[in-house]
């Protein structure tokens, strides 16, 4: 008898199973639908809609959590309770332009969160689907802008980087938030069901709910403590350091507004290093005409071939896991949406700097003609021409697509001598496997790579190698057909010259698909007023003082800046003294500090050449009057 209840009970709870097991799986064919192109777009072009509206992998927190995140985080992201901006003002985040100011829920979301922000019903970091919403970053999140001027706002600019975007103060107060322990599941959904009174989901929805916040917030919570010890105390916005609560901002986390710290984050991610002596800064570049003809390479440096892989590396380091890099909504998104930046501002149009200032007189004719014979002399060597007759960028330069040495730019080199950059380019080919002969090229280069360190004596690195051989391994057991981004390490049958294991000062093979060279790279420059502030780093305000027609201050204040259509770029109020910078441009930008320098690029004269001759000093005026206009 009792044999034959436990039968029973064996029996129910296995069909039990089975039906719960059936109607997750059914629940999960609902949940992952993605929306109807016409749900968040209204253009039919895909890479647009990529680039806009896809998902990269980047899924932050539940959706209902961004919804109240201003009322149970609100502290955790403000230093400066008295700011009357919202949250994502602050941290420089878009506006929806279909954005109508109603409290944000989960049926009008779409049109309420900022630019640059999807919905998915991904678990951040799983490639497992949810029936919870999270929200999560697009690529123009970052790269795309707004021009400030005396008549407000220019419309979103898609393509431009974002010159007031706070990233790496954005995920240090999410940092902060997510340790709090205050911060629960129910205070989440008390919260949300306060501000959406219309958005019951019923009992059953609800405990579910509930339970997936939850087991999110302690996975996130605890991803984030165990990395204090590896990345450091949360230093913004109320610091690590309780002996100097007032420490300025600039002195805390220096990236500020634009800017990110991709090498920081990459070396962590790709290598599992420490990062924290890395300050190899860099802005947020714009992303125009990336024809592989105009661009063969990508980044500053040059460092990437293709622009699928520029896509992955940049959603990789940002934190986008390989496993969900492999979900075939994401893989096609930075397909997409890099195909499209090939051809954003040719095929897809880009607004001229006429069109955001009706009012700026027009250049004399005269001028203009001058400036583009001066600038052709002058500066097409290293970045081609713009024809102002047919609009088409000419890329033809002596210096053109080359790797500069720093001795010959003088920029900072923080961006290309940053700890552990050589070891790079081997651990970033070997993050997605292969199949086949690809998975065997990336297994030989790692044992090879790990057997010159051993013959070198290079113990530590040796090391570094045997731990990505394992991670590979592992990887390609879980992916046996391959990752569907991962990429050849070169496009030629020998690919010898990639060769991590063989480092030293050489000319970059232009055939590997990544290089690490002690360098800058020269490119084309189209659209050279959207791409304020000037160098690599960000630490040139204006045009004027790139071409060193006007002097470069030494520490400026940024954030939310208004832009100055004849010094072409932003105005930016000079001083030491980070108290001096209005609540709008909190952020000081000082050219002192390690990876913030401004000098270099004195071409084609220094500022002691243009205050010494005036005729220097016309010709850079016809210059920038042609490069206004291109």
């Amino acid at each position: 008898m009792i044999r034959a209840i436990v039968n029973w009970v064996a029996i129910l709870a296995s069909l039990a199973a089975l039906i719960a097991s059936g109607l997750w799986l059914w629940g999960e064919r609902i949940w992952s639908r993605p929306p109807a192109p016409d749900a968040v777009s209204g253009t039919e072009d895909p890479g647009y809609r990529a680039f806009v509206h896809g998902p990269i992998g980047l899924e932050i927190f539940p959706l209902k959590y961004a919804a109240v995140i201003e009322a149970v985080s609100g502290h955790a992201f403000r230093r400066d309770g008295a700011d009357p901006r919202s949250l994502w003002e602050i941290y420089g985040f878009l506006p929806n332009p279909r954005a109508t100011g109603a409290p944000l829920c989960a049926a009008n979301a779409r049109d309420q969160l900022p630019y640059g922000f999807t919905i998915t019903r991904t678990l951040p970091g799983r490639a497992a689907d949810t029936p919870v919403a999270f929200v999560g970053l697009t690529c123009a999140a970052c790269h795309s802008g707004r021009i400030r001027h005396a008549g407000g706002v220019s419309a979103i600019i898609d393509g431009m980087g974002n010159p007031e975007i706070d990233v790496i103060g954005f995920s240090e107060a999410v940092r902060t938030a997510v340790l709090d322990p205050g911060l629960t599941a129910d205070r989440i959904l008390q919260a949300y069901a306060e501000q959406c009174p219309g958005d019951d989901p019923g009992p059953v929805m609800a405990a579910i709910e509930r339970w997936l916040i939850a087991a999110w917030l302690d996975g996130f919570r605890a991803s984030v403590a165990e990395g204090l010890r590896r990345y450091g105390l949360p230093r913004w916005p109320h610091g690590a350091e309780i002996a100097a609560p007032d420490t300025p901002r600039h002195l805390l986390e220096p990236a500020g507004p634009g800017r990110t710290r991709p090498f920081r984050s990459v070396v962590r991610v790709a290598l599992d290093l420490p990062g924290e002596d890395n300050h190899a800064f860099s802005k947020i570049p714009v992303v125009f005409e990336q024809r592989r003809d105009l661009r063969p390479r990508s980044q500053f440096d040059g460092s990437i071939r293709d622009p699928v892989v520029r896509a992955f590396i940049a959603a990789y380091a940002s934190g986008a896991a390989p496993v969900t890099l492999a979900r075939p909504e994401v893989a096609a998104t930075i397909r997409d949406a890099a195909r499209w930046t090939e051809t954003l501002g040719i095929d897809s149009p880009v607004p001229s700097l006429a069109e955001i200032f009706p009012d700026l007189p027009a250049p004399d004719p005269a001028l203009l003609a001058a400036g583009a014979a001066a600038y052709r002399e002058d500066c097409a060597i290293c970045h081609g021409w713009r024809d102002l007759e047919t609009g088409r960028w000419i890329a033809e330069g002596a210096l053109l697509h080359r790797h500069l040495p720093l001795d010959r730019i003088g920029t900072d080199p923080e961006r290309v001598t940053f700890p552990h950059g050589r070891l790079l380019p081997l651990a970033l080919w070997t993050a997605l496997p292969g199949a086949g002969e690809l998975l065997a090229a990336q297994r030989r280069r790692l044992d090879a790579a790990r057997s010159a360190a051993l013959a070198a004596s290079r113990m530590g690195e040796a090391q570094i190698w045997a731990e990505l051989r394992a991670r590979l391994d592992r990887s390609a057991r879980q992916f046996r057909l391959g990752h569907p981004l991962a990429f050849a390490e070169c496009t030629g049958p020998d690919c010898s010259a990639c060769a991590a294991e063989a480092p030293g000062a050489r000319a970059p093979d232009p055939a590997c698909a990544l290089t690490a060279t002690a360098g800058y790279y020269t490119n084309p420059i189209p659209r050279p007023w959207l791409r304020a502030p000037f160098l690599h780093n960000g630490s040139v305000p204006t045009l004027r003082q790139l071409l060193n027609l006007d002097d470069r201050p030494v520490a400026f204040c940024r954030g939310a800046n208004a832009y100055d259509p004849v010094a072409i770029g932003l105005i930016a109020r000079e001083t030491l003294d980070p108290a001096d910078c209005p609540p709008e441009t909190p952020f000081l930008f000082d050219t002192r500090l390690r990876g913030n320098s401004n000098a270099g690029h004195d071409f084609p004269f220094t500022r002691a050449e243009v205050l010494a001759d005036p005729a220097r000093a016309a010709r850079l005026e016809a210059i920038i009057a042609y490069l206004g206009r291109i």
